[in-house]
C-alpha cells in the first residue's frame, strides 16, 4: 500500500530515571537527579502490521518550533531549537528550560542527552562536547546500544551512542516507501528486536523500521491528528515522538509550530 502525500506532516511505554527540577527563576535550567539512561521500551508483541491513530487528547501549545521530544521521569523535555525545556504533558507548562545552541533531535543515551550533534550533561544541561557530524539531523533516539539518527532521506545512520561516531548506514527495505523521507524518530522494541518508528515527512504516515534488516514492519495512518491539527504551512511537520508511561501503544506527537500537543493510541486497522 503506497503513503498518501499530503500535508507535510507527520511505541511502547517508556520510564525514565530522571527527574527534572527547577530553581526560583521563572523559566529555570532544568535539573536531573540521574545521568543513567532510560532502558529503551519493550513493546508487546505485535499481530497487526497496520495501525491508526486515536486521538485520546490534546494539550494547547505555545507554537514552538519542536524538534524533539523525549520523557524524561514524569516530564516531556522538548527541543525547540534553541531551547531545551521541560513540560508537564496535562497542561503544557512549563516547568524549566535552558537555551543551547540550535539544532534537531534528542535522544538520551548513557554518555548524556545528545541534542543534535551536541551532547549535553543530562543534569545542568550545559554542553560537554560537540561531535563531528556532517549529516543534517531530522530526528534521533536511542535503541538501548546506538544513537540512530535519521538526514531525510530514506536511510538511518546507526552511531556510537558516545562519541556518535558513524558505525553503519541502514537503508530502508520497501518498496512503496521507496521514496520515503525520514524524519522524527521514537526507538521501540518489538518481540526483543530493536525497532524505530519514523515520522515520514510530506506525508500522514509514520513507518516502523526494523534496525537489524531495514525492513519495514508497520505503519500508522495519523490523518485523525492532522485534520485536527489543520497545518496552515509546509514546514508544519511532526516534530516530537515520544512514549506515554505505562500506557502500551499510546504515544505523544508535537510538531513544528503546531497548535497542539497530541496523545494518541495506535489501533489495529483493517
Amino acid at each position: 500500500m503506497k503513503p498518501l502525500c499530503v500535508n507535510r506532516v507527520l511505541c511502547s511505554a517508556a520510564a525514565a530515571l530522571l527527574t527534572l527540577t527547577a530553581c526560583a527563576a521563572p523559566h529555570p535550567v532544568a535539573q536531573v537527579t540521574s545521568t543513567t539512561a532510560s532502558p529503551v521500551p519493550i513493546a508487546t508483541k505485535s499481530v497487526s502490521r497496520h495501525f491508526r491513530a486515536q486521538v485520546l487528547a490534546r494539550v494547547p501549545t505555545d507554537r514552538a518550533d519542536a524538534r524533539g521530544l523525549e520523557l524524561v521521569g514524569d516530564l516531556l523535555v522538548e527541543n525547540t531549537g534553541p531551547v531545551i525545556r521541560a513540560v508537564a504533558p496535562a497542561t503544557g507548562e512549563v516547568q524549566a528550560q535552558r537555551t543551547v545552541a540550535p539544532g534537531s533531535g534528542t535522544a538520551l543515551t548513557p554518555a548524556g542527552l545528545w541534542h543534535s550533534a551536541v551532547l549535553l550533561d543530562p543534569s545542568s544541561l550545559a554542553e560537554r562536547r560537540r561531535a563531528t557530524i556532517t549529516d543534517d539531523a531530522w530526528g534521533l533516539c536511542y535503541d538501548g546500544t546506538h544513537l540512530v539518527q535519521s538526514d531525510g532521506t530514506t536511510t538511518l545512520l546507526l552511531r556510537d551512542r558516545d562519541t556518535a561516531e558513524l558505525i553503519r548506514e541502514l537503508r530502508i527495505d520497501a518498496r512503496e516507501w521507496g521514496a520515503a523521507r525520514l524524519g522524527e524518530l521514537h526507538c521501540t522494541r518489538v518481540d526483543g528486536r530493536p525497532q524505530v518508528w519514523a515520522a515520514v515527512d510530506g506525508t500522514d504516515w509514520m513507518i516502523r523500521v526494523d534496525l537489524a534488516s531495514g525492513t519495514v514492519t508497520a505503519d500508522a495512518d495519523l490523518t485523525s491528528v492532522t485534520v485536527a491539527e489543520v497545518p496552515t504551512d509546509r514546514n508544519q511537520v511532526i516534530g516530537g515522538i515520544a512514549a506515554v508511561p505505562g500506557a502500551a501503544g499510546e504515544l505523544w506527537l508535537t510538531g513544528r509550530h503546531y497548535h497542539h500537543r497530541y496523545r494518541i493510541g495506535l489501533l489495529p486497522r483493517p
